[in-house]
């Protein structure tokens, strides 16, 4: 094979791009079919920031633009002025807009309102053509930079619902307040526009030259987008954020899979994983940790006497020499609700009831799997509660607390531990480390913080270590711990730098060697403020935390949380108030009634239905004419030698010849000759060499060719019987199936 016909057609590089910038010229499909994306992407940019003339305008300005792009990329202009020509068509738009709306020239004529429309239409008519054209130039000369045109299209459809992310289902309002208002999903609607985006941007990917080919591609994307619009969409509620500072509130935050039986009785459900560990983490990423993974209705009005309202999920108790672990001994922790309610059931130990607590109803409805339940500081009951919305929410149960209503100056005097607990029991929640220095600084604390005769008070000492670590202490998500032998000692008698795991630690084991019985509970944190004087409380997944409690005689289990003064990380931003009081009508049912099917759908649900649904029949309908056409085709390739003139015969039978080959993958490559690829087939196809001659012959003039034009058919005959015996049934029948192999033979 020469040279110059190894060498793609008109000099063009293997980019397609030819030689000193000079671009390859594309078809007039792909041209318009870029252009029509690059209008879809335009009008879908301007839909949040104009009227529908202005959308208009836009869609049809991007597409006057990217048709004139190749044209500007043959000129002589270099990369430099093509953008330099795309920015002064900008400022032309600017300048149009400035005259039409801030010169007031047109309103005392046209009337304000016809004006800003005007004025808005040419600038967006004129701002879209210059980007659009500048992105087509640059696309057509460096096909490098077709990704330009790709981010810009996927742009204008994400700035569409960038709002909605980390679990915003309220937002954009534009779009979310009238499909909400329809009683329909925003999340639905939103599937179904990434859907269409994602067609779009293919078709922008193909940019074929030649009509088959493009055809052949669009039929894939119109296979996929059917798939898409007709499947039953299921809409999945959020995955559960990745970091939560591996407290072990979710599944997949435990370094066992194992379960292990629960110990709440009469429950049901899933149980608690039996290796749950808090975990010792140098640098927490929170950045993706605002997702909403719960939201709690308030059935009876409570006010937490610490601003605070502590959810507990889970309790460490049992000292490992490193860390707490969850506690294995029987009887341990069994105030704890281990299992989701399949049946309403009790905790085996509930806190003692007194003036000193409150019950609390409340109805917890999960975003998120979590590896157990979770209730307002101490459940005593769980029951199930029917699931307003299975595809909003995970699960929903109803939680009885026993509310601690006390502050901490009412518990003084109050005896440290339960008198009914076995000596086992007292010495795993006392058990501290062995290390003297715990001792050491927690006799010091109560020294320079206590009068002498409150040093033997529990509550004042636990007020007293509570508030050293606090003012002592600096919050960061960043520290250097975890890998120390001693975590809790590298942090506590070095920098105090840490997160809730460590602070919570530090205060379990200085109150452990003073004697007093403590744990670390796990849960979620929210600030009374974040309800905003409503029944429903949003909790995120950055809200998770970790904090030590102690068990006085006669109030139970209590919060002993620290507070760090110094805080070096910020804290996590207070739930949406909209989005709150969204998801806590869905969680109460309101809004999780079926749609009326008689009430009219908002515009934007409306204008996305119908353009998705026209979208999809049309390129159904244009899929299936198409895979008609081509069989259809490779039908009347086949019979066409049947019917064919006596001069048309050798050219028909030669064309069907090939297609026979091209059904078993040996195809005529580029730049070969046709006498070479027929001795290339030779050894397979013997009779195909002289079906190859009798065509060439007789397109040259050669009266001996014509004379052997008789035998053709005799010859596709034996080239039938060759290709059968050198290829297996099911190979052949797969190539006749295929309706577009003879689209490949040349």
């Amino acid at each position: 094979m020469s040279e110059a016909a190894a060498k793609p057609s008109g000099g063009a590089r293997p980019d397609g791009s030819m030689p000193d910038g000079e671009p390859a010229r594309e078809g007039w499909m792909a041209i318009a079919a870029r252009a029509l994306v690059l209008a879809i992407g335009g009008a879908v940019f301007t839909i949040p920031l104009g009227a529908d003339s202005a959308i208009a305008s836009a869609g049809l300005g991007a597409f006057t633009g990217a048709c004139l792009g190749p044209a500007l990329a043959r000129t002589r202009l270099r990369s430099g002025a093509l953008v330099g020509t795309a920015a002064l068509v900008l400022l032309v738009a600017l300048a149009v807009r400035w005259l039409a709306l801030d010169t007031g020239l047109l309103a005392p004529s046209l009337g304000p309102a016809s004006a800003l429309r005007l004025g808005d239409a040419l600038f967006f008519f004129l701002a879209l053509a210059g980007v659009a054209m500048g992105l087509r130039a640059l696309s057509a000369r460096r096909r490098a930079l077709a990704v330009l045109e790709v981010s810009a299209v996927g742009l204008a459809f994400a700035q569409l619902v960038v709002a909605h992310r980390q679990g915003m289902i309220h937002r954009p309002y534009e779009y979310a307040d009238e499909i909400l208002a329809a009683g329909g999903d925003p999340t639905h609607y939103l599937f179904l526009l990434g859907g269409a985006a994602t067609a779009v941007i293919v078709l922008l990917l193909l940019g074929e030259r030649r009509p088959t080919r493009w055809l052949l591609h669009l039929g894939a994307v119109t296979l996929l987008l059917g798939l898409f619009l007709w499947s039953d969409v299921a809409v999945e509620p959020p995955e559960p954020p990745p970091g939560a500072m591996g407290l072990g509130l979710r599944p997949g935050e435990s370094d066992s899979e194992d379960e292990s039986e629960g110990r709440g009785g009469g429950g049901g459900g899933e149980t608690r994983p039996d290796d749950e560990d808090l975990e010792f983490k140098d640098e927490l990423d929170q950045s993706r940790d605002h997702v909403p993974v719960a939201v709690v209705l308030f059935r009876d009005d409570f006010s937490p006497p610490y601003g605070t309202y502590y959810f507990r999920q889970g309790a460490f108790s049992q000292y490992n020499g490193r860390r707490l672990v969850g506690a294995v001994a029987a009887g341990a922790d069994e105030d704890l609700a281990d299992t989701f309610p399949t049946a309403p059931y009790d905790v085996d130990e509930p806190p003692p009831m007194g003036a000193h607590r409150a019950t609390v109803e409340t109805t917890v409805a999960l975003l998120t799997e979590h590896s157990a339940p979770f209730g307002l500081e101490a459940p005593v009951r769980l029951e199930p509660w029917p699931n307003p919305d299975p595809d909003r929410f995970r699960r929903t149960y109803n939680v009885f607390s026993a509310a601690l209503t006390a502050d901490f100056a009412s518990m003084i005097g109050a005896r440290a531990g339960d008198p009914r607990w076995s000596e086992e029991e007292r010495q795993l929640y006392t058990a501290p480390p062995e290390d003297p220095r715990y001792r050491e600084l927690a006799e010091r604390i109560l020294e320079e913080t206590l009068p002498e005769d409150m040093r033997d008070d529990p509550a004042a000492r636990v007020a007293a270590v509570t508030s050293w670590l606090g003012q002592e202490g600096s919050y960061s998500l960043r520290s250097n711990h975890a890998g120390a032998e001693d975590p809790t000692a590298h942090f506590l008698f070095g920098d105090l730098t840490g997160y809730c795991v460590h602070f919570a630690h530090a205060a379990t084991f200085l109150l452990r060697t003073l004697g007093l019985p403590t744990r670390v509970a796990t849960g979620y944190a929210i600030p009374e403020s974040a309800r905003r004087g409503g029944s429903a409380l949003l909790i995120s997944g950055d809200t998770s935390h970790a904090w030590p409690e102690v068990y006085l005689e006669g109030f139970g289990w209590v919060v002993a949380d620290v507070s760090p003064q110094t805080v070096l990380s910020p804290p996590p931003p207070p739930p949406d108030p909209e989005l709150q009081n969204l998801l806590g009508e869905l969680a109460r049912g309101l809004d999780a009634r079926p749609p009326d099917p008689e009430a009219p759908l908002p515009r934007f649900a409306t204008s996305m239905r119908d353009v998705l649904v026209w979208l999809g029949l049309g390129l159904l309908a244009l899929g299936v004419g198409f895979l008609v056409f081509l069989i259809a085709a490779k039908l009347w390739r086949r019979l066409a030698p049947r019917f064919a003139t006596e001069d048309a015969l050798p050219r028909l039978s030669y064309r069907a010849a090939l297609d026979q080959l091209s059904e078993l993958s040996l195809r005529r490559a580029k730049g070969e000759s046709r006498e070479a690829f027929a001795a290339r087939v030779k050894a397979l196809a013997p009779s195909f060499e002289a079906l190859t001659r009798t065509h060439v012959g007789v397109a040259f003039g050669s009266r001996r060719a014509r004379a052997a034009a008789a035998a053709l058919e005799e010859q596709r005959r034996a080239l039938g019987r060759e290709l059968a015996a050198a290829f297996p049934w099911w190979r052949r029948a797969l190539g006749r199936l295929s309706p577009w192999t003879w689209l490949t033979s040349r």
